[in-house]
């Protein structure tokens, strides 16, 4: 018996999305969210990249990271941040490959 590798994602590479959510996230690292971004243009379009972060908000956090680029400036100390604000938020997501050989979102540049 013959078997092909798949690709299980998009190619590494950068691509133009939109921002269409988040959800939260539970694993053994403990609470988590999905960040979630649509393929608008191009071979990929229509596709989900996702990129899961912890449910932590601080400034060494992943989190802060995709907050800081989606809000397009540094969220104030003490301020409550909706995710779900950001929806629409387009830009340009940045495809990494990890050692497990899927990728995921290494960052997003809002446009």
């Amino acid at each position: 018996m013959k078997f092909t590798m798949q690709h299980g994602g998009v190619h590494v590479g950068n691509y133009s999305v939109v921002f269409v959510g988040a959800e939260e996230f539970e694993n053994e690292y403990g609470p988590g969210v999905q960040l979630k971004w649509q393929v608008t243009t191009g071979e990929h379009e229509g596709a989900i990249l996702t990129r899961i972060v912890s449910a932590k908000l601080s400034p060494k956090s992943n989190l802060f990271k995709f907050v800081l680029a989606l809000n397009g400036s540094k969220p104030e100390v003490g301020v409550e941040i909706d995710l779900e604000s950001f929806v629409g938020t387009t830009g340009m997501a940045i495809i990494a490959e990890m050692e497990s050989g899927s990728t995921r979102v290494e960052s997003f540049l809002k446009t």
